[in-house]
């Protein structure tokens, strides 16, 4: 008997360290259940949340665009025969005032138009043969190639024959140098990599940095001042920038500048051969083969749209170029849409401490007003679009954010 009931007491403790043992498993058990639920749902949750966001970005993203091709209309409506003079373009039109910061929901909307035709276009250097460039380097009246080359010496540039040549030589249709300063296709060959030059009208003044002699930094710099526009274009001489201004001035130099803006706006080109004939007291019809009509005008016909559009998560830097015509809207002839990433931010401009004396620097003459623009690039390379385009126009380098 007591043998068995020793037997029974021994298997009880067995039976109790097992069950222990089972409720030991299953407790881990469940935990692991637990946790891997947890990590599921906390997985698909986290997915929904990307889902979402991403749902959302899209969303924005689209009504972003559509918010641009909107205000792109109404560009269009404002440079339209119907709403604007286009026997003249200048500063004190509607066009010429930025778009104020427009609130929408969930975001805003700020822009401006630019005159492209204030500019150096360098696709008039694609009619040039070399008989016209010998011509016009002797003749005394202003042209293309006198500016251009004027433009980069007063920035410093080292100036030779092979600036406008090379140009010349990318433009045009065919491997014949315009001369031993050229560059054709045999000579691109060379470069690592190799370039094709276009025979045609470049769409891009960045494709100026592929030309050879011209560098990237460079290019940079004349950014503001030249254009790549379709057919052969004038200088609107009511809109164009101070350095442009200089380089049109020839022997006048600074004087020029002073007396157009000054002036300026111009509703003729015989009014601007009378200002400047109080200077040199020549006679209107010289003045005309001087800055000839080709050359210069009062009117543009290429403008292009700058917008920033910010919606939510999303924001666009949309530029678009505007063709206006006599008859009929003005037309869309190119678009650029950039997706700016999220946390760029935009450097602000300097304090109005700082541009108490841009006033002054404005009211004076002299090449005290063509400052270097390395510290100023450096420190505003991220300044909206709309602000440096005005600074280069009314010759204020420092900027105001008052426009926008």
């Amino acid at each position: 008997m007591k043998t068995k009931r020793a037997s029974l007491v021994g298997f009880g403790s067995r039976s109790r360290s097992r069950s222990k043992r089972q409720s030991g498993v299953a407790l881990l058990a469940t935990l692991i259940l637990v946790l891997a639920l947890t990590l599921i749902l906390g997985n698909i949750f986290y997915r929904h949340q990307i889902d979402v966001s991403q749902a959302t970005g899209s969303l924005h993203g689209d009504q972003a665009v559509l918010l641009a091709f909107s205000a792109e209309s109404w560009a269009r409506d404002l440079l339209d025969s119907s709403n604007d003079d286009l026997t003249v373009d200048h500063f004190g039109e509607d066009w010429a005032q930025a778009i104020p910061l427009l609130p929408v929901d969930g975001g805003t909307i700020v822009g401006c138009l630019v005159d492209l035709e204030s500019r150096v276009n360098i696709n008039n250097f694609s009619s040039y043969t070399d008989s016209s460039l010998r011509a016009e380097r002797k003749a005394d009246a202003m042209g293309l190639v006198k500016v251009w080359e004027s433009l980069l010496q007063n920035m410093d540039f080292i100036v030779d024959e092979s600036r406008v040549s090379v140009l010349i030589d990318w433009l045009d249709k065919g491997d014949e140098l315009i001369g031993p300063a050229g560059a054709e296709q045999s000579d691109y060959s060379g470069f690592n990599p190799p370039r094709f030059p276009a025979n045609t009208d470049i769409a891009d003044t960045a494709e100026l940095a592929a030309m050879a002699g011209y560098s990237l930094a460079e290019v940079q710099r004349l950014m503001p001042f030249i254009s790549a526009l379709p057919g052969p274009t004038t200088i609107n001489i009511n809109s164009a920038p101070e350095q442009v201004l200089m380089a049109l001035s020839g022997d006048l130099g600074i004087d020029f500048v002073d007396m157009v803006l000054d002036n300026r706006p111009f509703l003729t080109l015989q009014e601007f051969y009378q200002v400047i004939d109080i200077r040199l007291m020549v006679g209107e019809p010289a003045l005309a083969i001087r800055w000839p009509a080709k050359l210069i005008d009062v009117k543009s016909d290429f403008f292009q749209l700058n917008l920033e559009v910010t919606l939510g998560q999303s924001r666009l830097e949309v530029k678009s170029i505007l063709h206006r015509s006599e008859n009929g809207r003005p037309a869309v002839i190119r678009r650029e849409i950039t997706v700016v990433p999220a946390g760029v931010t935009t450097v602000p401009s300097k304090s109005n401490d700082a541009d108490d004396n841009s006033e002054d620097d404005f009211a004076g003459s002299g090449r005290d007003r063509f400052r270097d623009q390395d510290e100023y690039d450096r420190e505003y390379y991220l300044r909206p679009i709309c602000e440096i385009a005005d600074s280069y126009a009314t010759g204020d380098l420092n900027g105001s954010s008052e426009q926008l």
